[in-house]
């Protein structure tokens, strides 16, 4: 999706709004990129890397056993990406995926990028872009006996593999990849500006960005800041997560994807309760 899908970029909504972006690198840059256009003086403190799993013997096991598997499922872009290096370390092209076996992917990234990692089309997309929207697709399909690989992340949530097993389904749940907080040192370049309270808005995309960037700068100081700035979050598992932190999000994007966000980043202030755009 291009930014002028978004907005006028003529009118450049985010003119004077200083806003963090704490996605990893490999997605700051076009987050950053996105927000920058519509007008935003941009930080980027990525609050996690995503690297190999630390053990690649489950997720082989489930590779030697793709016949096995009725469904193949990817709840990020990173799903794919993963499976398909561990394809290429195992010198099995990417149509290793039988073509029997169906895939469905959350949201239009993971399906471009199941596309573009597996050269297939998935055969169904979430429309909700969160776990339950994997679930609202299997209401009305009998799942008894149906055997499903869940590739995903190590730290992900059980809502899936939860919901399929109470169908009837068999899960085997793998992690293909695995986030890793930063740390501290992620804050440095920004630290100083948090403080004076000079960043207009924090944005989170994920729950573990969120939770290393309040473990990384002290839960007190984090909440501080937050309390100087406003707080945007994807979506509601994000959100659900700022609140065990004791953090309301003042933004939460109605579409779970970085279009999404800006999407709602410019909405917020664009109502004149907000002060509108900035001079």
């Amino acid at each position: 999706m291009s930014n002028t899908e978004i907005v006028d970029l003529d009118a450049r909504p985010l003119r004077g709004k200083t806003i963090l972006v704490t996605r990893p690198e490999e997605g700051a840059s076009r987050m950053g990129g996105m927000l920058a256009d519509l007008g935003a003086c941009v930080r980027v403190a990525p609050m996690i890397r995503i690297t190999e799993p630390e053990d690649w013997t489950p997720v082989d096991a489930a590779i030697r056993a793709l016949d096995a598997y009725q469904w193949i499922i990817f709840t990020s872009a990173n799903g794919p990406k993963y499976l398909a290096k561990r394809f290429s370390d195992l010198s099995a092209a990417p149509e290793a995926v039988p073509a029997e076996t169906s895939i469905l992917a959350v949201g239009p990234a993971t399906a471009a990028a199941v596309e573009k990692y597996l050269g297939r089309t998935p055969d169904k997309v979430a429309v909700k872009y969160v776990a339950e929207g994997v679930v609202d697709l299997f209401e009305e399909r009998n799942m008894a006996g149906e055997r499903v690989l869940l590739a995903r992340a190590k730290e992900g949530r059980d809502a899936i593999p939860r919901a399929l097993m109470k169908m009837g389904a068999s899960v085997d749940d793998v992690s293909v990849y695995q986030t890793i907080p930063i740390g501290r040192e992620a804050l440095r370049e920004v630290w100083g500006e948090l403080e004076a309270g000079k960043i207009d808005m924090l944005t989170f995309t994920s729950s573990s960005a969120l939770d290393g960037f309040m473990r990384a700068a002290g839960e007190e100081t984090a909440k501080g800041w937050m309390a100087r700035a406003l707080v945007a979050s994807i979506g509601p598992v994000t959100s659900a997560t700022a609140r065990k932190w004791g953090v309301a999000p003042d933004v939460e994007a109605a579409e779970s994807t970085i279009p999404g966000v800006a999407r709602a980043i410019v909405s917020y202030y664009g109502k004149p309760e907000r002060g509108g755009q900035a001079s």
